[in-house]
Formats: C-alpha cells, structure tokens, sequence
C-alpha cells in the first residue's frame, strides 16, 4: 500500500481507511506526520498560523473523540466561522472604499484554455 508516503501529495483513502480502523495509533502518527509535512512546507509566515489552526482542530477532535461525525460538524462550523469573518472583512474594506487586497501567489497554476467566444 502506497499510502504512508509522507512526503507524497497523494491520498490513498483506502490504504487510510484500512490502517484507521486495524492500527489507529500507527494513523495517528502518520497523519500527525503528514500534517507536518505540509506545514513545514508553507512559507515561515503563515507556519505558525497552520500550527495553530491544527492545534484548533485537533483539539475539536479530542472533544469529540467518541463521535467523528460530531467532530466534522465541529470542525466545519470552524471552518465556516473563518470564512464568514474573512468575507465581512472584505465587504468592511469595500464600503470604506479601501481596495481589496490581491492574492499573492506563490504556486504554479496551470491555466485553463479558454472557449472561444462565438
């Protein structure tokens, strides 16, 4: 099984699934290892944030240890509490007439062919 590539970007749920419910302590520390992984690959600013942010919700998941699905509730309505604040900030900046700020990014997209308007 391919799965427990730390450094690989690709989730092989079966091999997840399978190893969460034979060996929860061997996940638990891939996933904490891969959670790594990725942090350690963000830009030094925002690591901190990440860190704390998972320590968010890892403590949501020890809330909820007895419940995964209370725990994804948890941790969505966390997830939209962000994005809620995150949008009246922009309308916030729009109404006092200060420009939204552009996203910096830091990744290679790859851009879409667009349709030839007709």
């Amino acid at each position: 099984m391919s799965g427990d590539s730390i450094g690989s970007n690709n989730i092989d749920f079966e091999y997840w699934s399978i190893l969460a419910s034979t060996d929860p302590q061997k996940f638990e520390k891939l996933r904490r290892d891969k959670i790594s992984a990725v942090i350690d690959r963000a830009t030094s600013q925002r690591q901190q944030r990440l860190r704390g942010l998972q320590w968010k919700i890892d403590k949501i998941r020890e809330q909820h240890k007895n419940s995964s699905t209370a725990a994804c509730l948890a941790i969505s309505e966390l997830m939209w509490e962000t994005f809620e604040h995150l949008a009246e900030l922009l309308q916030s900046q729009a109404e006092n007439g200060l420009p939204s700020p552009k996203p910096v990014i830091s990744e290679n997209i790859i851009p879409f062919p667009t349709k030839p308007r007709s």
